[in-house]
């Protein structure tokens, strides 16, 4: 049976969970000088970070920022990387 057409204006703060949309909130395991972030569960067991080969969008990495990841990498010409001064992306 289909659903009738939600707004979100209709939906009050803390009305859905995760569960309800059906996905997970887990996206592995963080540690760092804001302590530790993630799944303890299952979030350690992620051992392979899994990142497309093409750019597609517009991403700006802002001073003071590292950023990386996995190469090869193509930019699409809809795509662009702004490096601002001391941004820094490595490519592994």
């Amino acid at each position: 049976m289909p659903i009738r057409k939600i707004v979100s204006r209709s939906i009050k703060d803390g009305e859905v969970a995760a569960a309800d949309v059906g996905f997970s909130t887990g996206a592995g395991y963080f540690i760092g000088e804001s302590g530790a972030r993630g799944d303890t569960t299952s979030g350690k067991a992620d051992i392979f970070r899994v990142n497309e080969s093409t750019l597609n969008t517009s991403v700006t990495i802002a001073a003071g920022d590292n950023a990386s990841c996995a190469g090869p990498l193509t930019v699409s010409t809809s795509g662009t990387v702004n490096l601002t001064v001391n941004g820094n992306l490595t490519i592994v």
